[in-house]
């Protein structure tokens, strides 16, 4: 097949490839082809979960940070090239972790059902199963993910949105990617109720702080702990999963800027005192239906996209002249036996699929010039949204 039918075949394919990706995910995926799937996960997790009880913080984190970026993808599992970055270099990822409880479930995976589980449903899975084992909701995860081919720095510098961002542009990144402000706030809720926080990310000026809890932020972040030092984002119960995120933003009583303004604005501030209000069975299930639908935030499903052998890296190196890396794996090697030497990686690039619409809305607002003008640079890591 020539160069030009290659491209035109697959631009074909991609396109029809294009409807919503959830509809393409089912909850027995595997039942077949790997039907122990979900066991091998849960056992993986219910063993971290044993031996450090803040796994569910870290995985919860590289979850939101992989699907705001550009969907629920693995692409933020991508290591970077000695000269090409990844979604694991930016600014936003550079403290997340978990990666290597994904790798351990992978392996055990390959082990028993060789080229069939994905990175990026284990991503979805281990969430769910450390959220639950946290004293969360155990909400459904359809299965069905692809992995992506493009690992892209600035998916994540662009798009996740930092610790003192204003509530109102916090708002309009949600609703572009699809969520209600009700959804947002649970999501930061339940997101939030675990883990812990950098004290370098902490603004006690930046919003009114109850002043009996910002005395005890400064004992453990005053001095030499700024930099080292780590907050609870719950000074209760920092491992649980629950609904003690209401009470405590609306006391003034949360190390992030952002969460203490949820309460005061005018538009958040009264689903926060509605949630504060219900039983906690309430917040538990509309958290695990926010949950789900991140989940499936533009997936990638069908043929588009792989299923990777190890999720740090794509199956068929193809190296990129740009500063994300790009890998394809998905055509033909013979088809691109054609391709002219010369100009290979640009005819490589223009079929590179990522198996949703370039109309698909970005996660962040009004950043179409930083998105042209930023550097590709090593970032600070000072837009986290949080460093557990």
């Amino acid at each position: 097949m020539d160069a030009c039918r290659l491209v035109l075949a697959l631009g074909l394919l991609a396109a029809a490839a294009a409807p919503l990706a959830s509809a393409d995910l089912a909850p027995d995926f595997y039942k077949e082809s790997c039907p122990d799937a979900e066991k091998i996960v849960a056992a993986v997790i219910e063993k971290k979960m044993k031996d450090d009880p803040s796994t569910a913080a870290g995985l919860l984190r590289l979850l939101f940070h992989d699907c705001f970026a550009n969907g629920c993808d693995a692409s933020i599992l991508i290591d970077p090239l000695s000269n090409q970055s990844s979604e694991k270099e930016a600014g936003p990822n550079i403290s997340v972790r978990g990666y290597e409880i994904i790798d351990e479930a992978k392996k055990e995976l390959e082990a028993k059902c060789p080229n069939t589980v994905s990175c990026a449903d284990i991503i979805s899975l281990a969430t769910r199963d450390s959220v639950k084992l946290s004293g969360g909701p155990d909400y459904a995860v359809p299965t069905g993910r692809r992995d992506s081919l493009v690992s892209n720095r600035e998916d994540s510098d662009d798009n996740l949105p930092g610790p003192d961002i204003p509530v109102p542009q916090v708002t309009a990144d949600f609703v572009k990617a699809g969520f209600t402000a009700e959804e947002m706030v649970l999501l930061l809720a339940g997101g939030h109720s675990i883990g812990k926080v950098r004290c370098i990310f902490i603004e006690p000026d930046a919003s009114p702080m109850e002043p009996g809890y910002r005395a005890s932020i400064s004992k453990l972040c005053d001095g030499p702990n700024r930099e080292p030092g780590f907050v609870n984002m719950d000074q209760s119960n920092p491992n649980t999963v629950d609904n003690s995120f209401f009470a405590n933003a609306i006391a003034e009583k949360m190390p992030l800027t952002i969460d203490r303004l949820l309460a005061i604005d005018e538009k958040t501030g009264p689903i926060l005192k509605d949630m504060l209000n219900k039983p906690k069975e309430d917040f538990a299930s509309a958290f695990g239906k926010a949950m789900e639908k991140l989940t499936v935030l533009k997936a990638i499903t069908g043929k588009d996209g792989e299923v990777r052998k190890a999720c740090n890296e794509f199956n068929n190196p193809m190296s990129s002249d740009g500063p994300s890396v790009i890998r394809i794996s998905s055509v033909d090697p013979e088809d691109l036996d054609g391709l002219a030497a010369g100009n290979k990686q640009e005819q490589v690039s223009s079929i590179v699929s990522q198996g949703h619409e370039d109309g698909q809305p970005d996660a962040a607002a009004g950043n179409a010039d930083a998105k042209a003008e930023k550097p590709h640079k090593k970032a600070s890591g000072k837009h986290k949204l949080r460093s557990d």
